[in-house]
């Protein structure tokens, strides 16, 4: 029986941490829908994320707790709306649950401020030199996408122009309150659809991830201990994992200790923490189209851990 309540726990905890990306999720596929149906707003928004601020946003919105943002920027990125450097930034700022432990700690509300400092100008700077190299064309033009909506799905062709042909006053109030309906149901549709899906496809990983980390997280943590200097390549893995327990395990390393000492350092926290991105790379694999592109991003999102950590233990050791 224990066991089932195990898992029902986990399972519970996974559709609590992809309950709290729904907002996020329909805000962002109702605001492609808005883009990809509206042009004044789309070239707008066009030009900031194609813009000298964009990594410099992202680095300040992503330190925002919780993964949404990370998740939201993910989704423009496959949609072809930011720069490779810009998702770089979102996803190096994203503290996911790391700050709220930190804070409820005593111990370590001291290090917030180090913490947060050290991922948003990490991230802002890792975002403008990555996006030096990113000579991608964004999404530009809107007649390009002008038959299409959320997903490049194909749009309903209007049809006030049959409805009114015929008919007294009362029809055409009536036909004109069912089109407004109609356009609006259209223009949501799509987006909630997705969200849907996309919902499903979180919780499912979450769910399996949240599985391994559940009965491995003891044997991580003692592993971790022992490397002493390079807690940083160990940590920075742990934080790749798609899932809010990740950022769990890394801030608890080192909020526990036995005699004040902690499990990992500050510099493996950091290394950890800038690899984590939260359940947003389980957005990026959806696009199957992209594995190597994926998998690169993967990479600089390790290595930059993974160098936070090592940049951090030689300032250190030099104070």
């Amino acid at each position: 029986m224990w066991q089932i309540k195990i898992m029902w726990d986990i399972l519970l905890d996974s559709l609590i941490d992809c309950a709290k990306t729904l907002p996020f999720l329909l805000a962002i596929y109702l605001l492609i829908e808005f883009l990809e149906t509206n042009k004044r707003a789309r070239d707008k928004t066009v030009r900031l994320l194609n813009g000298k601020l964009a990594p410099l946003v992202a680095g300040c919105v992503g330190i925002v707790p919780q993964c949404g943002f990370s998740v939201m920027a993910t989704d423009l990125y496959v949609q072809n709306y930011l720069k490779t450097g810009t998702l770089i930034a979102f996803f190096v700022a994203t503290s996911d649950e790391a700050l709220p432990l930190l804070l409820s700690n005593g111990k370590t509300v001291g290090i917030v401020w180090i913490v947060v400092l050290v991922k948003v100008v990490y991230a802002v700077l890792l975002g403008y030199l990555i996006n030096l190299f990113d000579r991608r064309k964004l999404a530009d033009t809107y007649e390009e996408h002008e038959e299409e909506g959320c997903c490049h799905h194909e749009l309903g062709e209007a049809d006030d122009h049959d409805d009114h042909e015929d008919g007294d006053e009362d029809d055409h109030a009536h036909t004109d309150g069912k089109s407004k309906w109609h356009k609006f149901w259209e223009f949501v549709n799509h987006p909630l659809l997705h969200t849907a899906k996309i919902f499903v496809y979180i919780f499912v990983v979450n769910s399996v991830f949240g599985v391994l980390l559940h009965y491995f997280e003891q044997p991580i943590m003692d592993f971790s201990a022992k490397l002493g200097i390079f807690q940083s390549f160990f940590t920075a893995a742990i934080g790749l994992v798609p899932n809010c327990a990740s950022s769990v395990i890394v801030t608890s390393m080192y909020t526990s200790g036995v005699n004040g000492a902690h499990i990992i350092g500050l510099p493996a926290l950091l290394a950890g923490l800038v690899a984590n991105s939260g359940i947003a790379l389980v957005v990026l694999f959806r696009d199957k189209k992209q594995i190597k592109r994926n998998l690169l991003i993967v990479a600089i999102m390790y290595f930059a851990g993974v160098l936070c950590g090592i940049g951090a233990e030689l300032v250190t050791m030099l104070l």
